[in-house]
């Protein structure tokens, strides 16, 4: 006897029903247990992509966030627990193509001509319709308070939860880090963007293990994080992130990578009253100036930062100002032949002469440098270093060739080589009077730009030089393809050569290829007699630093000139 003939008014009755829970709120088996088993259906369920096993599941919990039971990549809407046997399969689709086949199993008793094609087909599809609505409900929930990649709450659900524990807390209770990832670039270098994403997922996952249940961790976007947290459980969490080991990640060294960060720290005074963006902001602030000025892995915002951050904002604020007041002067390291004691060049170091005072470039270089502001400050200590020839030219001296620096940043100033040219010009000078000093560059598209920058200059006829050569990972390489007159050993080669062998060895060699490629070499930081021997024991003559002479201003540099002579090391 056909099903159909004995629950149409059932249906009627229970689909009303189904359909009216839907519309108020999310729907478990047990709101169509009954109609499933009027139709002596034993279980139902979808193979739905999810795009990913954990896409849509809770990390701290571990369940799905569907209220469908996940068995054998099948999400189980309905089982009854008894027997299947005759099963139905109903495909569905989006924009054309088939997007997920809903399965029902019937009781093994039920036959073929027992079931009304149409009827199941139709329940079937009201299920599907119901289940997938509410689902979608689900995920975009989802989508609002979790990260899209790593399924860890975002930034909008860390501030919820947040404001959920003051209920019963006090902010001075918890402490507000943002957390960014210190050498993540090396691994999307190293290993490729899929291994960058996978090392975020379990970087992640790791953050939420490492916090309670009254805690929470989130992340920002990209490799920046946010945590709140107990304050003390704080000691112990810094302890467990200082590094954290990422396994299973292919193409990397042994499969694996350990990941450190910096990290910013909001802790409140008994007296303070932030909102959490507010906090979030502070421990911002402190997280990138531990990165940027501070060169620490753990920064805490307190007053002496907030006076930080103010004297940045001032200095921003009258950095325009003060180069058009000329306030940016060039303060003069002389450089010397050691075996002769003659004077062969100086260095141009920037000083700022503000208010009566000077600020020396740790208080402002950091700054400028993040708000992009370099190229601004170089260009104009160049021109007020030509300035300075001009002038003792004009006096009758003969100043030997001054060097000025040249940062990475200005590599990508439009025409930069025009202008460096122009102030030489405008200053009345002949390129023989300035060189140009570079640091090494590390990154493929600064090398490329590096290349045509020397290139061009050299063309125009003026002296290049490598800063700091031997810190970077590509000198030998440098040398082979860009142009240079003279190379300058970094003073960490200097501190070292007199107490370690392996660092006299590694100079030694510098120097050797430096004089068979017809290039001057000359160390910097020589601050004792011995260094300066064992320099020119090595084959290296010249040198700056401190045993002649520390930076000195425009007069003192004009007396050096007029006496030329220092005492030679030999």
């Amino acid at each position: 006897m056909r099903l159909i003939m004995k629950i149409a008014e059932l249906m009627a009755n229970k689909l009303e029903k189904l359909f009216q829970e839907a519309s108020l709120e999310n729907i478990k088996a047990d709101t169509y247990k009954d109609l499933c088993g009027a139709l002596h259906v034993t279980k139902m369920y979808y193979d739905m992509d999810l795009g990913g096993d954990d896409r849509y599941r809770n990390h701290r919990t571990g369940k799905l966030i569907f209220e469908a039971t996940p068995v054998d990549d099948k999400l189980v809407l309905y089982d009854s627990g008894m027997p299947g046997g005759l099963k139905k399969c109903y495909n569905f689709y989006y924009d054309g193509n088939e997007y997920v086949h809903a399965y029902i199993e019937f009781e093994k008793a039920v036959k073929e001509d027992d079931i009304d094609q149409e009827l199941c087909a139709f329940m079937a599809n009201v299920i599907y319709i119901i289940i997938s609505r509410q689902n979608m409900r689900k995920m975009l929930d989802y989508a609002e308070t979790s990260d899209v990649l790593t399924g860890i709450p975002n930034i909008a659900m860390v501030q919820r939860k947040y404001y959920t524990v003051l209920q019963h807390s006090r902010p001075q209770d918890y402490a507000v880090l943002r957390i960014n990832l210190r050498n993540f670039r090396y691994i999307n270098e190293m290993c490729g963007a899929q291994a960058g994403d996978e090392a975020i997922i379990q970087y992640s996952r790791k953050l939420l293990k490492f916090t309670e249940d009254d805690e929470c961790a989130g992340r920002m976007g990209g490799d920046n994080f946010v945590v709140y947290l107990h304050n003390e459980n704080l000691k112990n969490f810094l302890k467990k992130i200082s590094t954290v080991t990422i396994s299973k990640l292919k193409n990397a060294p042994n499969n694996r990578f350990d990941v450190v960060a910096w990290v910013g720290i909001s802790m409140l005074s008994e007296d303070e009253n932030k909102t959490f963006l507010e906090r979030l902001n502070d421990a911002n602030v402190a997280c990138g100036l531990g990165k940027s000025r501070l060169k620490q892995d753990v920064v805490y915002y307190g007053k002496e930062l907030k006076n930080m951050v103010m004297q940045g904002r001032d200095i921003i604020g009258i950095f325009p100002t003060a180069v058009k007041n000329h306030e940016f002067t060039p303060f003069f390291q002389p450089k010397v032949d050691m075996k002769t004691g003659k004077l062969v060049g100086f260095e141009a170091l920037c000083r700022w002469f503000h208010e009566d005072h000077y600020i020396y470039p740790d208080q402002f270089i950091p700054i400028l440098d993040r708000e992009g502001l370099i190229p601004k400050l170089d260009l104009a200590i160049f021109d007020e270093t030509c300035k300075a020839i001009k002038r003792w030219k004009e006096m009758g001296l003969t100043p030997p060739r001054i060097s000025s620096n040249f940062s990475r940043k200005d590599l990508f100033v439009p025409k930069i080589e025009n202008k460096i040219l122009k102030v030489i010009e405008e200053n009345g000078l002949s390129t023989d009077d300035v060189e140009i000093e570079i640091t090494e560059s590390t990154k493929d598209v600064e090398y490329e730009r590096l290349i045509t920058f020397v290139k061009t200059l050299k063309e125009n006829g003026l002296f290049i030089s490598i800063d700091d050569f031997g810190t970077g990972y590509s000198s030998l390489s440098l040398l082979h393809n860009i142009d240079v007159d003279v190379i300058k050993i970094d003073k960490s080669f200097t501190d070292m050569i007199t107490a370690d062998d392996k660092t006299a060895i590694l100079v030694e060699s510098i120097i050797t290829i430096a004089q068979r490629l017809k290039m001057e070499i000359i160390a910097e930081g020589v601050e004792t007699k011995e260094q300066g021997k064992k320099l020119v024991e090595l084959g290296c003559n010249l040198a700056q630093g401190y045993y002649y002479s520390k930076p000195v201003d425009y007069q003192s540099a004009t007396e050096i000139i007029n006496s030329c002579d220092y005492a030679p090391v030999v």
